[in-house]
């Protein structure tokens, strides 16, 4: 699969050839989450307790029973210790925006995942930067 828009749509291919060159993934969120797990070794309880969530909520989220907020998903990804790359993806996948370079906020959540930072420092960084915490839990 190309990696970028530009790969795919470069040359004079036409639509079907671009389509067969091309790989999709129509995993369900849950699906995907399931399947990052597994791939990763993780376990569901583990992951609740890394991402700070409420557990029945978090379970909730990774079944596919509720849409939470960008900022849940966000703790999610801490919980499962993806990068900023995955971390994009499940946001897209659960129906966010990815991660922003040009966003102040973004950039500081993405500093803390690519570094493997617990939910709490990534909220103490955004606390400290002026920014709004994860949990909506305000940090001295």
């Amino acid at each position: 699969m190309a990696g970028s828009w530009h790969e795919m749509l470069q040359g004079d291919q036409t639509l079907q050839e671009v389509l067969d060159s091309s790989s999709f993934d129509s995993r369900s969120f849950s699906q995907w989450v399931s399947d990052e797990l597994a791939a990763r070794n993780m376990k569901k309880n583990a992951v609740v307790r890394r991402s700070c969530l409420n557990q029945t909520f978090a379970y909730q989220i990774m079944a596919g029973m509720r849409n939470p907020s960008r900022d849940k998903l966000i703790q999610l990804c801490f919980g499962m210790r993806l990068d900023e790359t995955d971390s994009c993806e499940m946001l897209e996948r659960g129906g966010m925006s990815a991660l922003r370079v040009y966003n102040r906020r973004d950039a500081v959540v993405a500093y803390c995942l690519n570094r493997g930072l617990e939910v709490s420092t990534c909220d103490d960084l955004l606390w400290s930067m002026g920014e709004k915490t994860l949990t909506g839990v305000p940090h001295s």
